[in-house]
């Protein structure tokens, strides 16, 4: 997971207003009409699909991965039909609460989409955790207010509770395993199923090709202090390069990539993921 500036790149105007035309129509119709409204418009949130990708160099915004096989979803981060209570055997005992009702009046919000891929997409369908004793926010109200038990790629913060294990897998990055944004961390990867096989062979790799490079690295910095031969400067340099554009945005799983490089015994080895 990466941050993605959504709400300082909104799509196009027209696309905006589109979706506040319709909210204002869903928001006339009595609720048992609601549903049968949102899937007579349903292709509204495929309109804002290519916008979307863009802002992720066409990556899923919660795994990182590229669609190989199938098409990007634009999942509604906050429910649009019902909302699920989660099974506290399915988190490990973690006690959580969730609105009672779908977030209907966000359906046609621009900034209630992320791009996602198959897998978190399917899992999380309509699951949307909130701490346990507060406050579902109702029609009107700010979602800032909520206690999302779900990690939102569009908010810096979020992003940054993410570390992965040397085994590929998701980890909070706070050292409190018991506190709020760990558990949240927890419940992200359920809900997102985060640490499917296919996601941890991948960020293994990343992390194998991190290693491969960071070896060569410092291979060729030791010989070229030594020598000064222009041979490894330029081997130093090329590998520098590499594993830098490993960290890149544009590239598959660039937060794996920093998380490990950051890791490193060496400060100059660290330096290449700033």
């Amino acid at each position: 997971m990466i941050f993605i500036d959504l709400f300082g790149n909104p799509p196009s105007q027209e696309l905006i207003d589109e979706g506040t035309k319709l909210t204002k129509q869903l928001m006339g119709l009595p609720p048992g009409k609601r549903n049968d409204f949102i899937d007579k418009h349903d292709n509204y949130w495929g309109k804002l699909k290519a916008h979307y990708a863009g802002l992720s160099h066409n990556k899923c915004w919660y795994t990182e991965a590229r669609e190989k096989a199938s098409h990007y979803h634009m999942d509604h981060f906050r429910p649009k039909k019902s909302v699920t209570a989660l099974n506290p055997k399915e988190v490990s005992d973690i006690k959580t609460t969730n609105s009672g009702e779908a977030y209907w009046w966000l359906v046609f919000d621009w900034k209630n989409y992320r791009l996602s891929a198959s897998i978190p997409n399917t899992s999380k369908g309509s699951y949307f955790p909130l701490k346990d004793g507060t406050y579902a926010i109702k029609q009107g109200e700010d979602p800032s207010r909520e206690w999302c038990g779900l990690l939102d790629p569009t908010d810096e913060y979020d992003v940054s509770l993410i570390a992965f294990g040397i085994d590929g897998k998701v980890c909070p990055s706070c050292a409190d395993a018991d506190c709020w944004d760990a558990i949240r961390v927890y419940l992200s990867v359920k809900v997102f199923n985060l640490d499917e096989i296919s996601l941890v062979d991948a960020r293994k790799e990343i992390q194998k090709s991190c290693k491969t490079k960071i070896e060569l690295i410092k291979n060729a910095q030791r010989e070229y202090a030594e020598t000064h031969s222009l041979v490894f400067r330029d081997m130093l340099k090329k590998n520098i390069k590499e594993l830098r554009d490993m960290t890149k945005p544009t590239a598959e799983f660039s937060a794996v990539a920093r998380n490990y490089i950051r890791n490193d015994t060496e400060e100059f080895i660290r330096n290449i993921a700033c």
